[in-house]
């Protein structure tokens, strides 16, 4: 009987060879100008509000939708006024 090849796990199998790494392009997000992405987070942050506070102040009360939306404007705040 002839003796089989050692089994080979499937990491060593046909790996291709890696690529260089290349300087990535810049995204979609930071290709917009800073004036375009803070309306885009202005218009996103005010539709989740319309929907978000509402639908708090169904599940948590009038307490829960205070709390939840003070947190968001807190958060609004610091983003809008962060330094760059």
């Amino acid at each position: 009987m002839a003796a089989r090849p050692a089994a080979m796990s499937g990491a060593a199998k046909g790996r291709a060879a890696a690529r260089p790494r290349t300087k990535k392009s810049a995204g979609r997000w930071a290709s917009l100008g800073p004036a375009t992405r803070r309306w885009i987070f202005i218009g996103g942050f005010t539709l989740a509000l319309l929907v978000g506070l509402p639908l708090a102040h169904a599940l948590l009360g009038d307490v829960g939708a205070i709390l939840l939306g003070t947190f968001a404007f807190g958060f609004v705040v610091g983003r809008m006024t962060q330094k760059r």
